[in-house]
């Protein structure tokens, strides 16, 4: 079992009580089958491996009696994660990547897909666009040419001005 796993099965075994250190549990052999099996699929999930909640069970107990320095060093590691998480919820200066990102709502209003029956060069009027003659302005001469960047800044300056 690789140091990632072992980190990630004490991170949720020590967060869900295994152990039952924080208070007598009713049925505590029911709950420890139920925490067992939620490790078995987040190291699945995370890892791509599969292992039987036995084998766990027996890899907790080795590293709580057999190998003490290595569960020491998992606990310090953890330890030193869930500091470093505190400090950036509570640190305003933390950076942008470290934030969620808001996520992207769609408009109420679903787009209409075009139609799969039409053919190269047709054109079907999805809808009427209607504007006022006062909004509308006509460009003429331009039309052969296309648009540059120079050409175009130009414009945008008419417009705005």
């Amino acid at each position: 079992m690789a140091f990632e796993e072992m980190v990630e099965m004490v991170s949720i075994l020590r967060r869900e009580d295994y152990d039952g250190k924080k208070g007598p549990y009713t049925r505590p052999n029911m709950r420890k089958d139920k925490i067992m099996a939620s490790v078995v699929t987040a190291l699945e999930e995370k890892f791509g491996t599969k292992r039987a909640k036995d084998q766990l069970r027996k890899r907790w107990s080795d590293l709580k009696s057999r190998e003490p320095e290595q569960y020491w060093r998992i606990k310090k590691l953890l330890k030193k994660r869930e500091k470093r998480l505190r400090q950036q919820s509570k640190d305003p200066r933390t950076p942008p990547s470290h934030q969620p990102e808001a996520k992207y709502t769609p408009s109420p209003i679903p787009r209409p897909c075009p139609p799969n029956e039409l053919e190269e060069g047709e054109v079907e009027e999805v809808c009427e666009i209607s504007s006022p003659a006062s909004d509308v302005l006509v460009v003429e001469g331009q039309a052969a040419e296309p648009f540059s960047t120079d050409s175009a800044q130009r414009l945008i300056g008419q417009i705005m001005v």
